[in-house]
This record gives structure tokens, sequence and C-alpha cells, in this order.
């Protein structure tokens, strides 16, 4: 089983259904996406994904595979993990909330 980065499980830990909204405001914002055609686009794959697949699951895969490669063509990166970097972006208040919780738990139960 492949090992997950850390910042792709903090991303998993916190990310919750309405931050979706602040990521396709970031698009809006930052690169001018047609957002609503996106959000159908984003529909289309949820409707297709397996029964148990949570929304944000699918919509961190759904941007992977759909919108990472726009991304780094504009911006000229290959093979960049900018979609990681992008929710890591949206997501920092709570993600350093949640590392400064596993680093206060962190040496407690080792022995």
């Amino acid at each position: 089983m492949a090992k997950v980065p850390i910042s792709v499980q903090y991303i998993k830990d916190v990310f919750e259904v309405e931050d979706i909204d602040k990521v396709w405001d970031l698009l809006y914002r930052k690169f001018h996406f047609n957002i609503p055609l996106w959000r159908q686009e984003f529909e289309k794959e949820l409707r297709r994904a397996p029964r148990f697949t949570s929304t944000q699951e699918v919509f961190m895969v759904f941007g992977k595979k759909s919108i990472e490669p726009l991304l780094n063509e504009v911006l000229k990166r290959q093979r960049h993990p900018t979609w990681i970097k992008l929710l890591c972006y949206v997501l920092q208040d709570k993600i350093a909330e949640r590392k400064k919780r596993d680093d206060f738990y962190k040496e407690r139960f080792n022995e």
C-alpha cells in the first residue's frame, strides 16, 4: 500500500463539503474559471462515484485528474502537485489547527 503524503492526510482530515465552495471561489478569482460549467462537470463525476465515497474525496480526485493538468499547463509546471498545494492553501487555517493539536498529543503516547 502506498504511503499517503502527510499534506494529503491533513487535507482528508479537515476537508469539509463547505470548503469546496472556497476552492471554486479561488479558482474563479485567480484563474477566471467558468465555475458553473466546472460544477456541472464535477456533479457528473459525483454521480458516477462509488456509493460510499465522500463528496470531498470525489472532489479531490476530480481536481487532481481534471484541474491540475490545466493549472500545470498554465503555470508551466510538469508533474507538480499543484492541486494538493491549492487545497492546502485554502485549508491552511484548519490544517494549522490540526497540526497544533497533533503536536500537542504526539509525545503523550510514545513510550
